[in-house]
């Protein structure tokens, strides 16, 4: 997800939403990477719906970048850091919606009271939708991490 050619299913559409897409993708990429939740202002809807993998909900672009803020600013978080880089896959939905399809492992994170995270395997699901100055803005994100309990186990 580093360069807009990297990301499989990004070079089926128009060249004008490809170059918008891979700024918000580039400004999420980078914005979490550094840290730097100043850098992910102008990338959420007004009405934009975040869940994280712990199950904290944020709804509107101010209160989840005031959230990644205050999260960026905490040790804990700070001390995960990606075992690879990032896999992603984008799936066209409409002409204005697309869904971008995330997967990173990151290493180290510490937990409130004490230890760490050996290795959180994080799956993520971006929306983002065409807006009518053509910029496109995440308007829903979901992360979760994958868990090695069963609840079910199929047939073979």
């Amino acid at each position: 997800m580093t360069h807009d050619a990297e990301l499989p299913g990004l070079e089926a559409m128009p060249e004008k939403d490809q170059e918008a897409i891979g700024r918000t993708l580039g400004a999420l990429l980078t914005g979490f990477g550094q840290r730097n939740a100043d850098l992910l202002v102008g990338v959420y809807a007004d009405d934009a719906d975040w869940v994280n993998a712990f199950g904290t909900a944020k709804t509107g672009a101010a209160h989840i970048v005031e959230y990644l803020r205050g999260l960026f600013a905490d040790a804990n978080f700070d001390a995960g850091q990606p075992a690879a880089p990032p896999e992603a896959r984008l799936r066209r939905l409409t002409d204005d919606v697309v869904i971008v399809s995330t997967h990173i492992k990151i290493r180290g994170q510490g937990l409130v009271g004490g230890g760490q995270i050996a290795e959180r395997d994080n799956f993520a699901s971006h929306v983002l939708q065409r807006q009518p100055d053509g910029r496109w803005l995440v308007v829903s994100e979901l992360f979760m991490d994958a868990r090695t309990d069963e609840s079910f186990v199929p047939d073979s």
